[in-house]
């Protein structure tokens, strides 16, 4: 992060700090005074501080842009280089040719993005790990790009107030909400891919969606086992079964033990494993099946709600969790930047391969438990 960036999100943090005084006293009718009016004085103050401190550092950096510009040009003249790579493909050649380092920024997957064609790295990666894993799929998750891997915190509410009617001129009784937090480290997903020097050599081969394809999968697999079992251990219960094979009159319990602001949530639906979906196929109610394929690249549905198969749930077996069911936009997954990908012809030289190390870090977790839950085996 820059450090005008820095600059600029200790300024944010100053003043939503200040907001947040100014705010509690609105809330209790009083004015600000004393520590409240201090506190608030000093970070409105400091606040106009690290805006100074923003102009001066944006003025440094138009010089500093300035000045490398003048240098590039003069180099130009001197010694002209060889236009830049442009596609995924040549880029991902010059540094299996001639060694070293490249990032690949994300970009949003569309429906254009067809796996049969040459196209860019990240977004080919995102579409064959969303095909095998949900949990980094954003039309399925609420998934968060974010520029470091710190930690990242989202606000969690574990238990709400409780509301009275205390009738004319009663006491108000306090109830607060009992909060917390969800906080995810993001862990890196890494993987080796080798390429004889003989098709990096060759400019028809498509190495870009050859790499994609390989890390894809893989990292798919590892991201997706970890991210299925944090979202079901962190999942509330709904329903046991009385067999291991869940019932029509079960799978409707376990829909309706999540609240309705959950349930008809944009993205309310099914996760399991395929041997769990496979074993739902069957199942009917008064001789209409409740499984409904998508078809045409539609959404497989369950009880009318879409239903994604993901590794990391347990298949059905004595006292596992095999279907979660909720509002799976509370499942939040944090993305850090785009993929980085490696490159050494040394590695292993002696068998005349060229070894990619493609790297893509991330984490997921539950933000609310109430807002999924688990059919539970008996």
């Amino acid at each position: 992060m820059s450090d005008f960036a820095n600059l600029a999100d200790k300024r944010a943090h100053l003043l939503t700090e200040a907001r947040g005084i100014a705010v509690e006293a609105a809330d209790k009718g009083i004015a600000l005074e004393g520590e409240d009016k201090a506190r608030f004085e000093k970070l409105v103050a400091e606040a106009g501080t690290l805006a100074e401190a923003m102009k001066s550092e944006k003025n440094a950096a138009e010089a500093r842009k300035a000045a490398d510009e003048a240098r590039a040009e003069f180099a130009a003249v001197v010694a002209p280089k060889a236009p830049a790579a442009k596609t995924d493909s040549e880029r991902l050649r010059a540094i299996g040719l001639a060694g070293g380092t490249d990032s690949f920024e994300y970009r949003d997957v569309t429906k254009s993005s067809n796996l049969g064609d040459p196209v860019s790295v990240f977004p080919r990666v995102n579409v064959v790990a969303g095909q095998i894993n949900p949990f980094i799929n954003p039309d399925v998750v609420d998934v968060i790009r974010v520029a470091t891997g710190n930690a990242i915190k989202f606000p969690r509410a574990t238990a709400l107030g409780t509301a009275t009617a205390p009738g004319e001129g009663g006491t108000i009784v306090e109830s607060d909400p009992t909060m917390g937090t969800l906080q995810l480290t993001p862990s890196g997903y890494k993987i080796l891919v080798q390429v004889s020097e003989e098709l990096v050599e060759d400019a028809a081969f498509d190495i870009a969606a050859f790499i994609a394809d390989a890390a894809g999968q893989e990292v798919a697999i590892a991201h997706g086992a970890a991210a299925g079992t944090a979202v079901v251990n962190a999942a509330g219960s709904g329903v046991t079964g009385a067999t291991f094979v869940p019932t029509y009159a079960e799978l409707v319990a376990l829909q309706y033990s999540v609240k309705q602001q959950y349930r008809t949530a944009p993205k309310a639906g099914w996760l399991m494993s395929d041997a769990t979906l496979g074993t739902i196929l069957g199942i009917t109610s008064s001789s209409l099946p409740l499984f409904q394929p998508g078809g045409q690249g539609g959404v497989d549905r369950l009880l009318g709600k879409p239903v994604y198969t993901a590794s990391g749930i347990a298949d059905i077996a004595d006292n596992a969790k095999p279907i979660l069911w909720g509002d799976l936009g509370q499942v939040k997954t944090a993305l850090v930047g785009g993929i980085r990908v490696d490159v050494s012809r040394e590695y292993a030289w002696n068998l005349g391969l060229i070894s990619y190390k493609v790297e893509v870090r991330g984490a997921t977790g539950l933000a609310q438990a109430d807002a999924v839950k688990y059919y539970a085996c008996n």
